[in-house]
C-alpha cells in the first residue's frame, strides 16, 4: 500500500532530496557525487516547486516528482534542451499558464509495470493534475526518455514531443509538453473527479 502526499513538511523535503541524490548520484551517476557534499540533490528550481512523494507503510520513500509553476527564473527543460520553434512560439501565449514535471524518480525495487503504473497514475491523474489546475498551469514541460514517454503514453498520459532527441540532461532525453486539456480528453473522469473534490 502507497500513500500520496503533497509536501510542506521541511523534514520530508529533507528525506526528498536525500533520496533524489541516492538515485541520481549514488545509483545512475547522472550527476557528479563531489557537487554534493551534503548527499542531498537540489537545485534552484526547487524553490519555485510543489513537492510530491509517496510512501509505504513504513514511511519509507517510494517516489517523488515536483511541479515547477511560476517560476521567475525559467524551467529546466527550456534552460537544457532545444524545443521545436513554432512550439516555442506557440508558448510565449501561454508564458503564465506553464510549468514543469520533473525530478520523477521511484526507488528500484518498485519499477516494475504493475507499481510504476499505479504510482505515474496517481501522481500524474491525481496529485499533480489538481495542482496544475489549482494554481492555472494548463502546460507542463518535462525532459523524458524515450521509454518513459511510451510508457506514459500506455497510462493515457500523453507528454507530446516537442524536440528531437537530446544530450545534456543526464540521459538522452526529449523536451516534452503536458497539455491538462488533452489528459481530461483523454482521461474523462478527471475534470469530473477535480469538480467533486470539494464536495467530499
Amino acid at each position: 500500500m502507497f500513500y500520496f502526499f503533497e509536501v510542506i513538511d521541511e523534514n520530508m523535503l529533507d528525506r526528498i532530496y536525500r533520496f533524489r541524490y541516492e538515485i541520481v548520484c549514488e545509483e545512475l551517476g547522472f550527476f557528479d557525487k563531489s557537487l554534493y557534499k551534503d548527499k542531498r540533490e537540489r537545485d534552484k528550481y526547487d524553490d519555485y516547486s510543489t513537492h510530491f512523494v509517496a510512501l509505504d507503510d513504513r514511511c519509507n520513500i517510494v517516489a517523488t516528482t515536483r511541479l515547477i509553476h511560476h517560476s521567475p527564473i525559467g524551467y529546466p527543460t527550456t534552460e537544457h534542451l532545444q524545443i521545436n520553434k513554432d512550439v516555442e512560439a506557440l508558448l510565449t501565449l501561454y508564458k503564465h499558464s506553464l510549468g514543469e514535471v520533473s525530478r520523477v524518480f521511484i526507488a528500484k525495487k518498485y519499477r516494475n509495470m504493475h507499481d510504476t503504473k499505479y504510482i505515474m497514475t496517481r501522481f500524474i491523474k491525481e496529485k499533480v493534475y489538481f495542482k496544475m489546475k489549482d494554481v492555472g498551469v494548463e502546460y507542463a514541460y518535462s525532459a523524458m526518455e524515450k521509454r518513459l514517454v511510451r510508457l506514459l503514453r500506455m497510462f493515457k498520459i500523453d507528454f507530446a514531443i516537442i524536440g528531437a532527441l537530446q544530450e545534456g540532461y543526464g540521459s538522452p532525453r526529449y523536451p516534452c509538453l503536458l497539455d491538462v486539456k488533452k489528459l481530461e480528453r483523454d482521461n474523462p473522469v478527471l475534470l469530473q473527479r477535480y469538480e467533486e473534490r470539494g464536495i467530499w
